[in-house]
Parts: structure tokens; C-alpha cells; sequence
């Protein structure tokens, strides 16, 4: 019988990273001078969360901070309760602090910016994701922190084309801009960024609100970017995507509100091999269709997420087809695609790897059909409505969905028909 003595200290610094910050000062250490000892690691400590520990106080967390100044990585995500100045005496002890993220933190200012630039001088990756008080003077003064890689600004509306324009241009090591949210954005962002980052971006977030077919095709000269999404493509035609196909390291591709793009945008997107290309979104778009699906199969083997919510015009047909083509494929949601029905029964052929379905308001598609696939795949989770044999109409007024896993599908299904028979 093994017991906790007899595990390697290896070991119990993987399991102390399970214990909460509270638990690792005041309680663990009591245990034995080993436990004590091991409290102490510098791996157990490399990573401070307290977004998912909120009984940690100011005051604990000073206590941390002082007593394990090795942390790497801190996490005050939805903190509003610590004081920007209890934040600035962390910045001032973190001196090997590489990433932090305080998202949603309403303390962010130009002021607490300012202590980061002093502070942290080793910073490679910023969150301050839906701080009001970011804003372009916070831009201005985060172009001390020279070696910033990663920068995520989404949703701090304040912000403007010369703030992002100023940032870029005096960052030379950034290779990932995440600022979708930003409504006040427009092509000349994409301009800056193309002549200052054209060998370093890999990752970029843009809100499409005010964004121009014109400065999206400049996008094309970014060669090396894996990652791009653009919400609210409402202003953008075909001419915006056909440039894509130049981007043949892409990974993930997302294009949320895609309403004016047609067949032969996607035909000219995926007209040439992306094998690279992993995730898909592209969602509320009427003008994908099975020929546009087809080209997307044909065009990335390697896919494994796929998100064509909301667009009505693909049929059983095109999805087969597509399935034929990506073997790998792990996640598929087909939320509001109305015309789907018999590929249910082809997942288990042509996708076998498949562990998440959302066919959620997909009123044509058949409880027995789910049920046979969920059979045949044990691991397939599936999201759907309660009631599929309902009509279209009445599917609309839905507002819940299940998540089940394969036996659970199975007993629900059980219990329904023998209340029915009852």
C-alpha cells in the first residue's frame, strides 16, 4: 500500500498546486518539516491565482507576495476588492514576474500601468481585458515595457487608433494583439501594425465594426500569423477574404456575423492547402454553403473544431462531405443549422475521433439517430434540445439545452419512454 510518505517530493509539489494559497501558508507547512519545506518550492509558487481563490484577503496576499517573491505568473482577474496600492507593492516585490492578467479590475489606470512599466521589467504577457480605465495614455506609457509579447486590451472602449498605432510602433518583441471589443478602431490600426510587425505577429484580435475590405486584405502580408479572429464582419465582402489564402500558417480562423461573405469568397479562401489550420468559427453567415464546406474540407485535413452556427444554407450533403475529408475532427457545432438530419449516422464513420456535438435547435435531426452514435462513441458529449421531434417553431421558444455524457443520454432516454408508456 503506498501511502503519502512513500511519494516522491515530485509528486507532492503536483498535488501542493492543487491546494489554495491560504491553504499552502497556514495549513500544509504544520504538517512536517518535509511538507514545510516543500511549501516553499519555488514551483509551487510560480503561478498565484487568486481569481479562483477569493477567501485570500489584501492583507493574506501581501503575506504571500513577501514570504514567495518567485512568482511568475499572478492572476487578480475580477479582483476589485485589492487596493491599486496593495497591487503596486506586489509589482514592487515580483520582480521575476512574467505574466499577469487583471481582466475585468476597474483599479487599472495609467498610474497602476506605470508601476508595472517600473517594476516589472521582465513582463512578457498583459491581461487587462474589460478595464474601463485602460486607455490610450496607459498605451503611451506600456511602451516601456520592452519586452512585452502578448497584450490583450479587448473590450477597453476608451481606447483609439493612435493609442494601439503608438503601442505598436515601440514594442518591438509584440506578436499578440487581443483587442476585439474596440469599437473605435479602423484600418489604419491594420496598417501599423502590418508595416511595424510583418515578421514578429502571430496572434491577432480585431472588432470588424469599422474595419474595410481594403485594410483586412493588408492582413495577407502578416505571413506568419497563426491566430486571427475578427468580430462583426457585417461591412466586409468577399474581397476581404480571398486574401486569406496567402495565410498558409493559420492555425485558428475566426469570423463571428460573417453576413456578406459568399460561396465564392470561400472558394478563393480555401482555394489552396492549409494544413496548419485547426480551428474554425465561422458563424451567421448565410453564404456558406455545401460548395463553401466542400472547399474547406478539401483545404484543411487537419481541422479538429469546427463552429458553423447559424448558417442555414448547409445541408447533410455538404457536411458529409466535409466529414469525408477531416478524420480528426473533435468538436463540431451546428447550433440553428436547420437542414441537417442524416449525417448523424456518418460520425462514427468518418469522424471517429468526435468528443463534443452541439446540434442545438437542429429540429430535424432524430433522438434515435443521437442515441446510435452515442453508442458507438463513448467519449461523445452531446449538446441538444429536449424535445427534437417538436416543430421549427416551437424549437425557437426553447431556452434550455442538455450536455450529456453518452449514459446519461441513455437513461434519460429510458426514463422518457417508460413515463410514456406509463
Amino acid at each position: 500500500m503506498v501511502t503519502v510518505r512513500k511519494l516522491s517530493d515530485e509528486l507532492l509539489v503536483k498535488v501542493f498546486g492543487y491546494l489554495s494559497p491560504a491553504e499552502l501558508v497556514d495549513q500544509t507547512p504544520l504538517v512536517c518539516k518535509r511538507w514545510r519545506d516543500l511549501c516553499n518550492d519555488t514551483t509551487v509558487w510560480s503561478t498565484l491565482d487568486l481569481h479562483h481563490h477569493h477567501q485570500v484577503s489584501e492583507s493574506m496576499l501581501r503575506r504571500i507576495v513577501w514570504l514567495h517573491c518567485s512568482t511568475r505568473k499572478l492572476i487578480l482577474r475580477y479582483r476589485s476588492d485589492i487596493s491599486s496600492r496593495s497591487m503596486i507593492w506586489c509589482f514592487f516585490h515580483l520582480k521575476d514576474l512574467r505574466a499577469l492578467d487583471l481582466s475585468h479590475c476597474p483599479q487599472v489606470n495609467s498610474r497602476l500601468v506605470s508601476a508595472i512599466v517600473q517594476f516589472c521589467k521582465k513582463l512578457r504577457n498583459l491581461n487587462v481585458n474589460g478595464c474601463t480605465g485602460f486607455d490610450n495614455e496607459c498605451l503611451l506609457i506600456l511602451t516601456g515595457c520592452r519586452k512585452l509579447r502578448h497584450l490583450n486590451f479587448s473590450e477597453c472602449e476608451t481606447v483609439t487608433d493612435f493609442g494601439v498605432n503608438a503601442m505598436t510602433s515601440f514594442l518591438p518583441k509584440l506578436n499578440s494583439v487581443l483587442c476585439d471589443g474596440v469599437l473605435s478602431l479602423h484600418d489604419e490600426v491594420i496598417e501599423t501594425i502590418v508595416t511595424k510587425k510583418c515578421d514578429t505577429i502571430t496572434d491577432l484580435q480585431l472588432d470588424g465594426g469599422n474595419l474595410t475590405d481594403e485594410g483586412v486584405e493588408m492582413l495577407a502580408e502578416l505571413l506568419y500569423l497563426r491566430r486571427l479572429r475578427i468580430q462583426y464582419c457585417d461591412n466586409l465582402t468577399d474581397h476581404a477574404i480571398q486574401s486569406f489564402h496567402c495565410l498558409r500558417y493559420l492555425e485558428e480562423l475566426s469570423l463571428t456575423r460573417a453576413h456578406s461573405f459568399s460561396t465564392t469568397g470561400f472558394v478563393g479562401a480555401f482555394a489552396r492547402p492549409h494544413h496548419f489550420m485547426r480551428i474554425l468559427e465561422i458563424t451567421e453567415c448565410s453564404g456558406l454553403d455545401d460548395v463553401s464546406l466542400t472547399a474547406i474540407g478539401r483545404s484543411c485535413p487537419n481541422l479538429t473544431d469546427l463552429n458553423i452556427s447559424w448558417c442555414r444554407n448547409v445541408t447533410d450533403d455538404g457536411l458529409i462531405c466535409f466529414m469525408e475529408r477531416v478524420p480528426h475532427l473533435q468538436v463540431l457545432k451546428l447550433q440553428s443549422v436547420h437542414q441537417l438530419c442524416d449525417f448523424v449516422l456518418h460520425i462514427p464513420l468518418y469522424t471517429p475521433s468526435l468528443v463534443h456535438l452541439n446540434v442545438i435547435s437542429c429540429s430535424l435531426i432524430r433522438e434515435e439517430d443521437l442515441l446510435a452514435v452515442s453508442a458507438q462513441l463513448p467519449d461523445l458529449e452531446i449538446a441538444y434540445n429536449r424535445d427534437l421531434g417538436c416543430s421549427p417553431k416551437t424549437t425557437k421558444m426553447l431556452r434550455y439545452f442538455d450536455v450529456m455524457s453518452p449514459r446519461q443520454f441513455a437513461m434519460t432516454n429510458r426514463l422518457h419512454r417508460m413515463s410514456g408508456s406509463a
